[in-house]
């Protein structure tokens, strides 16, 4: 069953004005870990981390459902697909945040639900792990054993700089056999046409240059972008790409009925969880048919070990050609 799109707010970082690639100053500004430092949110984490406690208390929202995995089974036609590529199934995992109540025991669990999807694309969405490198290093054999037709595909998120250890998760991703994207891209081929799947750098604590991450394609290759904050979409869409897929959000990680998530981080604040549709000119799309971005809730789980109405997922995405 398709996921039902979402049209993104008017609150679009476009619309703020922005350093070029390279600049020091951040596309999203703030402290790289707090959220907005406002009343508001100050209230919203209290409430937080109140209805944290009471839900650890009944073990649910700790001990249940960050272990239900849900998977998102996603239908999407889009304009300037190469019909040579109709019905590819593409895999996206994000933010494992391993070390954090995630390990190479839940992974193991993960990489069997992936083979069973049997992928043509794997994608990882950035946050490998949460604060060291080092628990990453026992999972290589699990993410190695992860396969997929045209190959496996991750981009770096903010956590995977935390003490300048992104050098060394690097290292890791390609003992595991993953083609780590920083600002650049690669390209498949198939029956005669190709297709670009392509990386940036994290927007928080690394710098991300989609000019160069697509430098040297030729115009008419539809072009697959991964990258972690999924509120930079709405920087992306003029350069061509036909879809972005993202994390970092966590859905909120938690969230309440008629309420949604408390609080997510900066990034994420206009897209947190599903398909949207952006609200900027691109080139493969109308003012009525935007560029698609779709936000993973993720694996695991980051400051809080709990979840509540915000299960982690696995995304199977299922792409195809179309004429509007």
């Amino acid at each position: 069953m398709a996921e039902t799109p979402r049209q993104g707010s008017n609150n679009s970082p476009s619309q703020r004005s922005h350093k070029a690639p390279g600049a020091e100053e951040s596309v999203f500004p703030g402290e790289e870990k707090d959220h907005d430092p406002s009343r508001r949110s100050f209230l919203l984490r209290m409430v937080l981390m109140t209805a944290g406690a009471s839900l650890l208390t009944g073990g649910y929202a700790w001990l249940w459902e960050p272990r239900r995995l849900e998977i998102k089974q996603v239908a999407l036609k889009l304009p300037k697909f190469p019909k040579a590529f109709d019905g590819l199934r593409v895999v996206q995992f994000s933010d494992a945040h391993l070390g954090f109540h995630t390990g190479v025991k839940e992974l193991k669990k993960l990489a069997a639900t992936i083979e069973e999807q049997q992928p043509d694309l794997i994608c990882f969405t950035g946050d490998i792990v949460e604060r060291e490198a080092e628990p990453m290093r026992e999972c290589i054999p699990v993410l190695a054993s992860m396969q997929a037709k045209y190959g496996k595909f991750a981009v770096l998120g903010n956590h995977d700089y935390r003490g300048g250890q992104q050098n060394e998760v690097t290292t890791m991703f390609r003992e595991a056999g993953f083609t780590l994207l920083r600002n650049e891209h690669v390209v498949i081929e198939q029956g005669g046409e190709r297709l670009a799947i392509a990386g940036l750098d994290d927007a928080l604590t690394g710098r991300p240059d989609p000019a160069e991450a697509i430098k040297g394609l030729d115009h008419d290759v539809w072009k697959l972008l991964l990258m972690h904050e999924p509120d930079y979409a709405d920087i992306a869409t003029p350069y061509g790409f036909g879809l972005q897929l993202s994390g970092h959000s966590h859905g909120g990680q938690v969230r309440f009925p008629w309420i949604g998530a408390l609080t997510t981080p900066r990034g994420s604040h206009k897209y947190v969880q599903g398909l949207y549709y952006t609200d900027v000119q691109g080139v493969y799309y109308t003012t009525q048919t935007q560029m698609p971005v779709y936000v993973n809730r993720g694996f695991g789980m980051t400051q809080l070990p709990i979840r509540f109405l915000c299960r982690p997922e696995l995304t199977v995405f299922e792409l195809k050609g179309s004429t509007t």
